[in-house]
């Protein structure tokens, strides 16, 4: 509307034009507030997830840290294990070896008796 117009307006119809203004103002200062809302909520989804994938990387490292931490783990009992089996196996052999002299000690001896009784 021009100027003109506007004079040749009555008051009711002015007031009535500023009312509709007024509320198509609020209605759009409503709307200014939510997309500014709603900004706000994807700049924070955005930094969120951004903390996210920094928290996950750091999870992962914590991860691979603990799995090294356990195949060291399983990997001393094994040679713990290992060393153990060695140990006793040594020691069974030197208990049969020491029990095979034992045994080779008491032929030589019943060997050595009976020559002896053989000869007498």
């Amino acid at each position: 509307m021009t100027d003109k117009e506007f004079k040749h307006l009555k008051r009711n119809d002015l007031i009535y034009i500023i009312y509709e203004y007024q509320k198509k103002q609020e209605e759009l200062t409503k709307e200014i507030e939510e997309l500014q809302r709603k900004l706000s909520e994807k700049e924070l989804k955005i930094s969120s997830s951004g903390s996210l994938a920094e928290v996950a990387a750091k999870l992962n490292g914590l991860f691979e840290a603990a799995q090294q931490t356990a195949d060291d783990y399983i990997s001393q009992l094994e040679f713990s294990v290992n060393s153990e089996a060695e140990k006793k196996a040594e020691d069974i052999i030197k208990a049969a070896e020491e029990r095979a002299k034992e045994i080779i000690s008491e032929a030589q001896k019943k060997v050595s008796e009976i020559n002896k009784s053989e000869k007498g």
